[in-house]
């Protein structure tokens, strides 16, 4: 017993000193906080605890934390790296009038060679003058101006919308062909659909989405590939001390899940790409394209066009797409609102008649007309901007470049990195009512109705303050989504469209609509796909089914009025 309690007393001693030792290292060697900095969450495990919780939940990390930790801004420290996780809309507001000294530039030029394998010539065409120091011009700046202006209201938008939706009629009229049930699985289906129909309104008639097989399961491959590298990097920019081991660490673990599959779907996609370019497609394409392809070349880019666009497709893509799966889901599992809404396009409906052939027996054609979608059908609206509201999962980042304070009241040091995440501002009752985490498609409704009555200010209830940064599904500040009323457009009326000509419902025969979870940490979008299939039946309605339909616009699509995460 006694050998016993001598072992057991030099161990105890060994774990009390080596505990001791730790203490010691962490007081002395641990960080050193400006009393003015936001408050810190300490880690369970120091120096790491925050990775390990990076590596488990993505950058999904920072809403758990804040959901635990509702406070309008607060510190993390990492191995090397602090960030700053800001949760106050006014305090974003803040960071995104500070787009100098709180840049998004940083992230694009560190994450672009691994995203876009350009090589040290692209990069330097990538940041030569990437922060507009030496006057208005740079290949990244004067793409992003061709880009707003491609896409801001007008005629340019106009001819997108028209090209994306003549082609998304291609998808939907076979679902209505027969007389029979179609069965699908509906995110497959929609992911289809949207992919080819949105590249065709980008790439014109030469679209290689629409001649190439198997394309769109290459650019979903490619853009898988480039989330993981893009999780990588991130996880890596936050503890940067260890970069060589844990760089090693984190890219070894790509690589046996998904290199062989991204590799090879990234040669198909840029040499379909390269082909199109070669094949002058621009010309024939959008204005969007036309001023990607022209800056490239003139800043002598023009070889790494087609890595470029990897970028730019999933931005145009992965948040429109599952965006489109939801807003169905989320009508069609809620009869009387599918009723309310088709009441609702009922009103944009034309009929018309016209000669059918061989036979020219005179067939009827019902026309959505897609301009009158935002003055006579709130509720569709109201229920897109709920989904996006709900579904939406994204984090706005940016680097300290320098010691500043923001709004006078928090200290941030240079070198650092802040954190937006949009999920704790979607679901603040101070904003959104006593019922934030509650799917009501009304509320977007009252917000206007409550907007016009008080000037912007809501009643605490069922209506929203209309802050400038409550709405963050379309980011915000500089790098506010200039694709937003595209994307608007592009998916109310493909909704509109498809509540009018079928009815659908789970494909099990036990059961009715159970809203899937969404896949968490897996995608790079801010609006996470299904977590699983949704097999459905859908059906031409009997009264409707048989009409011919297309897509009208009468006028222009203009601007829908949206909320957003606020300018700059």
């Amino acid at each position: 017993m006694e050998g016993d309690s001598g072992i057991i007393s030099s161990v105890a001693l060994v774990v009390t000193t080596i505990a001791i030792l730790f203490t010691a290292v962490n007081y002395f060697l641990g960080p050193v906080y400006d009393p003015r900095e936001p408050p810190v969450i300490h880690q369970k495990i120091p120096h790491v605890g925050h990775i390990i919780g990076l590596l488990q939940y993505g950058l999904r990390y920072f809403e758990v934390l804040s959901k635990k930790y509702p406070l309008p801004v607060f510190t993390l420290q990492t191995l090397g790296k602090r960030i700053y996780v800001v949760n106050s809309p006014d305090l974003i507001s803040a960071v995104q009038k500070n787009a100098k000294v709180l840049s998004f530039n940083p992230f694009v030029s560190f994450m672009s060679p691994k995203i876009f394998d350009c090589g040290e010539e692209g990069m330097r065409i990538i940041n030569e003058n990437l922060d507009g120091e030496k006057g208005p011009w740079g290949l990244l700046l004067d793409i992003s101006k061709g880009m707003h202006n491609a896409l801001a209201p007008s005629d340019s938008l106009d001819w997108m919308t028209r090209i994306m939706l003549n082609k998304m009629q291609s998808f939907i009229d076979p679902l209505g062909a027969g007389e029979k049930d179609v069965e699908i699985d509906l995110y497959k289906w929609v992911r289809t659909a949207f992919t080819v129909s949105s590249t065709e309104a980008i790439y014109g008639p030469k679209n290689p989405f629409n001649h190439i097989p198997d394309l769109e399961n290459a650019f979903w491959f490619v853009h898988l590939t480039a989330y993981l590298k893009t999780q990588i990097l991130t996880i890596w920019t936050l503890c940067r001390d260890f970069e060589d081991d844990i760089t090693m660490i984190l890219l070894g673990l790509a690589p046996s899940v998904t290199a062989r599959k991204g590799y090879r779907a990234r040669i198909k996609f840029t040499t379909a790409l390269d082909a199109y370019f070669a094949d002058d497609g621009p010309a024939t394409g959008s204005d969007l394209i036309k001023a990607r392809w022209t800056n490239n070349v003139k800043y002598g880019a023009a070889k790494y066009a087609s890595r470029f666009e990897i970028g730019d497709l999933i931005g145009v893509l992965i948040n429109a797409t599952p965006t489109f799966f939801w807003v169905l889901v989320h009508i069609y599992s809620r009869p009387e609102l599918l009723h309310s809404i088709r009441q609702e396009v009922t009103g944009i409906v034309s009929e018309q008649t016209a000669e059918a052939s061989p036979t020219n027996n005179k067939k009827t054609v019902g026309s959505i007309d897609v301009s009158k979608l935002k003055e006579s059908c709130p509720l569709l609206l109201s229920t897109y901007q709920e989904t996006l509201r709900v579904q939406t999962h994204n984090t706005s980042s940016r680097w300290v470049t320098k010691d500043t304070m923001l709004a006078d009241q928090y200290f941030l040091k240079a070198d650092s990195v802040i954190q937006m995440p949009g999920y704790p501002v979607h679901t603040m009752p101070s904003l959104w009512g006593t019922d934030p985490e509650t799917f009501n498609p009304h509320r977007f409704i009252k917000i206007e109705k409550s907007s016009q009555a008080s000037g912007g200010a809501g009643d605490g209830k069922g209506a929203a303050k209309q802050h400038p940064a409550s709405f963050r599904s379309f980011g915000g500040g500089a790098t506010l989504c200039p694709g937003r009323h595209f994307a608007t457009a592009e998916i109310c009326a493909s909704v509109a469209m498809f509540v009018m000509r079928f009815d659908m419902a789970p494909a099990a025969k036990k059961g009715g609509w159970v809203v899937p979870e969404w896949k968490h940490g897996k995608v790079a979008s801010a609006v996470p796909p299904p977590k699983w299939d949704v097999r459905v039946k859908v059906r031409a309605r009997r009264k409707e089914g048989g009409a011919e339909w297309r897509f009208g616009m009468e006028g222009s699509v203009n601007r829908f009025e949206v909320l957003s995460g606020g300018g700059a």
